[in-house]
């Protein structure tokens, strides 16, 4: 039997679940959804896997706390779930390597650097330069189920914007779990910008939610263990509603799309 299909018998025997945490970005949604469509009905490389798209809607007027959402995901499917991928809702994959792997994969190389944001000020375009992959877990990521349950999730202490991937990050490295890199391309989608105020002259500052954030960050991990008194052990959510919006049996494996609304 040959190397690739061994793989693609692998892939068959594996479940995945790409969680699309988001709020308030309709026009990133109908883009994302039709997109994802095409995309797993027509790829090539990831066509022997069982997919379940999970679009994860924060029902609540509380800030957004992706980390949470991400963690909701998981938790509604861990009985079915063998990895999960946390894919921002403004990020196309293109081409990516959905294979499942027994270690955290950062999925996107090309496409999250020089993300295009809309700042809050009119008239005024901003693009951040994102650092190199080596210091990021963000974008598209893989987290085998294992692995997810061992470093406890996400935290669900990071409100608004930023820090719940630089926590994951921590979490894997205090573990000493290797985190590995795909050569995905993906396409960003401009988005409403929530982690920069936008001053006179176009000249921009850190927003309350990022250094409020970096506070909470600093003084988590000054204890390696925090990890273990914050993600899925106690969190606790409510399902508003779950609505199946798509499903297709292809290349003898499942595709499904569902959106997810859920209140904490």
């Amino acid at each position: 039997m040959n190397i690739e299909l061994t793989d693609q018998i692998k892939n068959l025997e594996k479940n995945l679940v790409i969680t699309v945490p988001y709020r308030d970005r309709e026009f990133q949604y109908k883009i994302f959804l039709n997109h994802i469509k095409n995309y797993f009905n027509d790829d090539k490389l990831d066509k022997f896997i069982n997919v379940k798209v999970c679009f994860l809607e924060q029902n609540n007027d509380k800030p957004f706390n992706l980390g949470s959402l991400n963690n909701a995901a998981y938790i509604i499917n861990e009985n079915y779930l063998d990895y999960i991928v946390v894919n921002n809702v403004d990020f196309l994959p293109l081409m990516s390597d959905y294979s499942f792997s027994e270690f955290p994969t950062l999925l996107i190389k090309h496409g999250f650097n020089n993300l295009p944001m809309k700042p809050s000020k009119k008239d005024c375009k901003l693009v951040v330069k994102a650092p190199g992959i080596e210091k990021i877990f963000l974008g598209s990521v893989l987290l085998p189920k294992e692995v997810f349950k061992k470093v406890n999730g996400y935290s669900n202490s990071y409100w608004g914007w930023g820090f719940e991937d630089t926590d994951m990050r921590n979490r894997l490295l205090k573990n000493n779990i290797e985190i590995k890199y795909r050569n995905g391309i993906y396409q960003p989608l401009i988005h409403d910008n929530l982690g920069y105020d936008v001053g006179e002259n176009n000249n921009f500052s850190l927003s309350k939610y990022h250094i409020d954030n970096k506070k909470i960050f600093d003084e988590k991990w000054q204890d390696k263990n925090n990890f273990l008194q914050d993600g899925i052990n106690n969190f606790k959510f409510e399902v508003d509603s779950d609505v199946e919006i798509y499903k297709n049996n292809r290349f003898n494996s499942i595709f499904e799309i569902r959106h997810i609304k859920v209140n904490f």
